[in-house]
Order: C-alpha cells, then sequence, then structure tokens
C-alpha cells in the first residue's frame, strides 16, 4: 500500500483487508517481510475507493 492512515493499527487493518497479513498463534503479521512505517500525510484526502485489493478468491 502506497497511502498514509492516522495510525498503524488501521494501516494493519486494511493490510488485512487487502489479503497482505497473515495470522499466526493469535497475532497478525504482514506478509513477505512488508513493514508499517511512518510517514507525511498524503496532501489529499483520500478515502477506501483508492485502495488495491487482493481478490477474496481468483476471478474464474
Amino acid at each position: 500500500m502506497s497511502r498514509t492512515f492516522p495510525t498503524g493499527e488501521e494501516a494493519l487493518e486494511k493490510a488485512d483487508e487487502a489479503g497482505l497479513v497473515e495470522h499466526a498463534e493469535g497475532e497478525a503479521v504482514l506478509e513477505d517481510e512488508l513493514r508499517i512505517r511512518p510517514c507525511p500525510a498524503d496532501p489529499e484526502p483520500c478515502d477506501d475507493g483508492d485502495l488495491i485489493r487482493t481478490p477474496v478468491k481468483p476471478a474464474s
């Protein structure tokens, strides 16, 4: 993902919705060595419509 979120928790939640989080032993962990890093705020407000999501099921 390449946009900002107000908190690390919200970033992790959006990453989970995008299929970028693995759940192991009751803990959510970003997959493939991804990281959440602090960064400056986006210059313009964004909504969830601009997020790219990984489909839950591959298209047939």
